[in-house]
């Protein structure tokens, strides 16, 4: 089952955002980052779903016409 263990909203300083997790468990994660351009709360999208926002994932994993597997994007947290 995959799920979000943080949510995290930052405010980007100059061209940079920094985030720092605590009390993270070893195990095997992924990261799903949008750049919420216009502070709504979330991704926003055209009329046939291309998002009109920044956004990324860990590993630099690749969107084609939908979110990566979550095999493409994961990294082992060692703790």
């Amino acid at each position: 089952m995959l799920f979000a263990t943080n949510i995290t909203i930052i405010k980007i300083d100059e061209s940079q955002a920094i985030c720092h997790f605590t009390d993270i468990l070893p195990g095997k994660y992924a990261m799903a980052v949008i750049h919420d351009e216009n502070t709504n709360g979330k991704l926003d999208t055209n009329l046939i779903g291309v998002p009109k926002e920044g956004f990324g994932f860990s590993n630099n994993a690749k969107a084609l016409l939908s979110a990566p597997s979550f095999s493409a994007p994961s990294f082992e947290y060692s703790g």
